[in-house]
């Protein structure tokens, strides 16, 4: 099936191949040429029901190569891919087009300085009702400067 992947090294948005099974989604996230392996991922949801898999460890990982999604609130560490979902929860070809995740996706450089408190709120969920969400927030700076870049 078709799917999407955001590359903020080379960025690019591109149309890529997917097989449906959930550990196609590691390899695809992955960047062998860069050394980074993901070994856990995590979904951001879109507003028509894709969703943009990240490396869920991507943060603590030292990233210098960040896109941002309009409309959500922070950057994203590391490649992204995005599928659409059916109502099982199964992966199926994205609704958004490869123009409009071109014209939605902004790269950049950052560095994550480390990471903040959040002050514990409740938030309405839409499977658990009233959610108590406390965590860390990550603070971003300019990229650090490394040997040979």
């Amino acid at each position: 099936m078709k799917a999407l992947l955001i590359d903020p090294v080379r960025h690019t948005v591109t149309e890529v191949e997917h097989t449906g099974n959930y550990r196609h989604i590691y390899e695809l996230l992955s960047d062998k040429l860069n050394e980074l392996e993901v070994d856990t991922f995590t979904a951001v949801g879109l507003q028509n029901g894709d969703a943009i898999y990240v490396d869920d460890e991507g943060l603590l990982k030292d990233p210098r190569y960040f896109f941002e999604w309009r409309g959500y609130a922070q950057p994203l560490a590391g490649r992204g891919l995005i599928l659409g979902t059916d109502e099982e929860g199964g992966s199926i070809e994205p609704k958004t087009t490869l123009e409009e995740a071109r014209r939605n996706v902004r790269f950049g450089e950052l560095s994550v300085q480390g990471f903040e408190q959040i002050t514990p709120h409740t938030v309405d969920h839409p499977v658990f009702g009233k959610a108590q969400v406390i965590g860390n927030r990550p603070v971003f700076g300019p990229p650090k400067t490394r040997k040979g870049n």
